[in-house]
């Protein structure tokens, strides 16, 4: 775990927190990874690939537990002296296409047919 951890942001790490089994998260960071894979190319364009802060932004989503701002999570996920500028940016300027990233949410629901009565199933 990272020194900089404190006892609160271990806690919402902690699966029984949760209530959750152990064997339940054995394999969800490789699953989140796996997922963010297939979304990976909604962040990219012909001249930029910010997919690597895509990544950055859901990590930080999902493992920070309160103040989620893009400085925080910068320090939290990239490196402690990090101001979020980069990620800022990323999330506020850069060219990617929102609407790739609900095509690839159609995609995921039509592969997962327990998915298909959620309301994302609908055409965007």
């Amino acid at each position: 775990m990272d020194a900089l951890e404190t006892k609160e942001e271990r806690e919402i790490l902690n699966p029984q927190r949760w209530g959750l089994p152990s064997s339940a998260i054995e394999k969800l960071g490789e699953g989140l990874r796996t997922i963010w894979e297939r979304f990976r190319p909604c962040f990219k364009t012909q001249t930029r690939d910010g997919s690597e802060y895509a990544w950055f932004y859901l990590r930080g989503l999902l493992t920070m537990d309160t103040e989620r701002n893009y400085a925080n999570i910068a320090r939290r996920v990239i490196a402690p002296t990090d101001d979020g500028q980069n990620l800022q940016q990323f999330m506020s300027d850069s060219p990617w296409s929102g609407s790739e990233v609900f095509k690839q949410i159609q995609t995921e629901i039509k592969e997962h047919p327990e998915l298909q009565d959620g309301m994302m199933s609908a055409p965007f």
